[in-house]
Order: C-alpha cells, then sequence, then structure tokens
C-alpha cells in the first residue's frame, strides 16, 4: 500500500515540475516604421532569466536585472552590441533609447532613422548566443507594407535582405 501511495505521489508531481521546466532559449525582436515619430523603432524581448543567467555569466555572478539598475544598464549595452543593421554597405546608426522589465520578459528599445527602401541590408542579432548556445532570435522587420521573418542561431548569425521585393541569393 505505501508503494502505491507513493507512486501516485510521484505521478501527481510529475506534470508539476515539467509545468516549471524552462521553455527553449528564444527571443523576439520587431522592426518598424513609426508613422507618428517618423523612426524605426527596433523592439528586442527576452526572457528574464534568459538575461539574468547572461549577466550573471559575463559580468557579475551576484547582479540581479530584476532589481539592479548597473546590470539592466550592462543588458541594454549588450544588446546593442550584438544587434546591428547595415544598408548599402554602411552601418545604420541605433539609438539605444532605453529599457523595461514587463510580465517576465526585458524589453530593450532602439530607434534608428527611416530605412530606405532601396539596396542591400546585412542583419546581425547574435544576443545571448555567446551564453546559450541554443539561442534562437526571431526577428520580423515589417516595413514597406510587407513582413519579412529571420530566424537567427550560432549557425546562421547574419541576414542579408531587401526592402524593395527584389530577391536576395
Amino acid at each position: 500500500m505505501k508503494q502505491f501511495l507513493f507512486s501516485l505521489i510521484i505521478l501527481w508531481c510529475a506534470p508539476l515540475q515539467a509545468a516549471h521546466a524552462h521553455p527553449r532559449k528564444e527571443a523576439n525582436i520587431e522592426v518598424s516604421f513609426n508613422e507618428r515619430t517618423q523612426v524605426t523603432e527596433v523592439v528586442h524581448r527576452y526572457r528574464i532569466i534568459d538575461a539574468e543567467d547572461l549577466i550573471q555569466a559575463l559580468y557579475e555572478p551576484t547582479l540581479s536585472i530584476k532589481e539592479d539598475a548597473e546590470a539592466q544598464a550592462l543588458f541594454g549595452d549588450y544588446i546593442s552590441e550584438r544587434f546591428s543593421l547595415r544598408h548599402g554597405g554602411k552601418t545604420v546608426d541605433l539609438e539605444l533609447v532605453g529599457g523595461e522589465i514587463d510580465d517576465g520578459y526585458v524589453w530593450i528599445y532602439q530607434t534608428a532613422d527611416a530605412l530606405p527602401q532601396e539596396e542591400l541590408y546585412v542583419m546581425r542579432a547574435t544576443a545571448l548566443m555567446d551564453v546559450h548556445s541554443d539561442q534562437v532570435n526571431i526577428v520580423n522587420v515589417r516595413l514597406y507594407d510587407d513582413t519579412q521573418t529571420f530566424i537567427f542561431s550560432r549557425s546562421t548569425p547574419f541576414v542579408t535582405f531587401r526592402l524593395d521585393g527584389e530577391s536576395v541569393y
């Protein structure tokens, strides 16, 4: 009887443990044009737990991204260094506007001047990949009535694309 009760307790608790398992390492980034402000906005969204793992691994094991302004600033700078956009061979100036923590995520905001529709773009999105080998960053570029989605990983840290509908090979 004891063994039956023990087995029943184990079966009852197993789903609870699975519910707390951390999902895959994934971030979402949106690039879009704000008609009201006339600027291109880049919005990054990372899970707090992943951001904190990174800050503690790269900078200081005692830092808390939830409570420490220094950790939050370090993370914003880190993201700015690992997300870049080039247009026609020149770096697009992305300004770090700030960030916030909301609903289990760290949000980082960048802006740039309006992006021209013509010529070739090269984008890099490698945040968290130096700490999490299985990190995937999904970028949605929503410009000129078109949406393009790019998936970045350690094996694909860059993409080349156009905004004018022309193919890139």
